[in-house]
């Protein structure tokens, strides 16, 4: 950041307007990198209206350089990652206005819009729709494609084949130092892991994801890799600790996180605190189990921008069981049959319910 500003002062004092594109679509994909969504969406929007001031200004051509394209692709997907769909496929639809197919800038909008249909298809439980755009993916990017297969693998309950790719990939990722995918790889090694009930493997390979992103000060892959530590704490059966934990990581999510791991910490939050409540008096345990209730409501907000329907099933499953320990009959019935709709509509693959985060 610090070169880019070195360098961005002799680009203003010149007019060097397309290096100065370059420098502000380098620094949105910097601060993605870094999880501070916020400050990529105000980049990419400061070149938008840089580029509409000199249109109307000048009457210039359409800006059609690639870094416009990035700008453009990392807009559709922080609108998509916060649940604004409709936003993302109006700047999609621009983009390929814009870029038309067989241009040259074109596959960077077409990976864009691959991966944010295999996210959809992913929250909503369609796995075999996922499982399709797989192959459009590895056409326009091999390891993003590879590590995408590996992810519906995983949701299908295929661990083995899933764990094979998922080492081939940390390998090949290790080699090109390609640091940002390794933690993401690692990260769902770990996932499997604790599938496969063996949460105690997973912790080695957890605090060697948290100590690269450390390392490359990525916050956002960090805040989420202490989410999946305090997640294997608490299948461990140390919930106070977890949750200790979680406060650490929970505010550079709920700032910057998209809605879909909003969700899940949220989520993660109520579990710890009825795993830590199983000890308290029977007043204390039910405040306890109130404010789980509260932060269920609030995961489940989150849940539903994205439309993920099988984390809402989730989390209505848990809703119902925490009524009942409240006596609240009505509330629990009408959790537990939303919970049955859900449940005769999506796939289930074998996985308990509680078992992922």
């Amino acid at each position: 950041m610090d070169a880019l500003k070195d360098s961005d002062l002799l680009h203003w004092k010149h007019s060097l307007s397309e290096l100065i594109d370059i420098s502000i679509a380098q620094k949105t994909a910097i601060w993605r990198l870094y999880g501070r969504s916020t400050m990529a969406l105000q980049q990419a929007q400061m070149l938008l209206s840089m580029n509409s001031l000199e249109a109307a200004n000048a009457g210039a051509q359409q800006n059609n350089t690639e870094s416009f394209a990035v700008a453009l692709c990392h807009l559709a997907e922080l609108h998509a990652e916060q649940g604004c769909f409709a936003a993302a496929s109006e700047v999609l639809k621009h983009l390929k206005e814009r870029f038309p197919p067989n241009s040259q800038h074109a596959q960077l909008w077409m990976l864009c819009d691959q991966k944010i249909q295999f996210d959809r298809a992913m929250h909503d439980g369609k796995y075999h729709l996922a499982d399709s755009l797989v192959t459009g993916i590895t056409a326009l990017n091999s390891i993003e494609g590879v590590y995408r297969k590996a992810v519906v693998l995983q949701a299908q309950n295929q661990m083995s084949e899933a764990h094979k790719l998922l080492q081939k990939l940390l390998i090949h990722c290790q080699k090109i130092r390609n640091t940002e995918m390794v933690i993401s790889v690692l990260l769902s090694v770990a996932e499997l892991y604790w599938q496969s009930s063996s949460p105690t493997i997973a912790l080695p390979v957890l605090l060697q994801a948290l100590a690269l992103s450390k390392e490359y000060r990525l916050q956002y892959l960090a805040s989420e890799t202490v989410l999946n530590l305090a997640f294997a704490q608490l299948i461990l059966g140390i919930p106070e600790q977890a949750l200790s934990l979680l406060h650490m990581a929970i505010e550079p999510i709920l700032a910057d996180g998209a809605v879909l791991d909003k969700g899940r910490a949220m989520f993660l939050v109520a579990k710890c605190q009825v795993a830590s409540a199983a000890s308290y008096d029977p007043l204390k345990k039910a405040e306890a189990v109130e404010a789980a209730i509260e932060n269920l409501n609030e995961a489940k907000n989150y849940f539903a921008k994205v439309d993920c329907k099988e984390r809402i099933r989730d989390v209505v499953y848990f809703q119902a069981r925490l009524y009942h320990t409240l006596g609240r009959t009505q509330e629990r019935n009408r959790c537990a049959m939303l919970f049955r709709q859900l449940h005769q509509e999506l796939p289930s693959h074998g996985v308990p319910l509680i078992n992922h985060l």
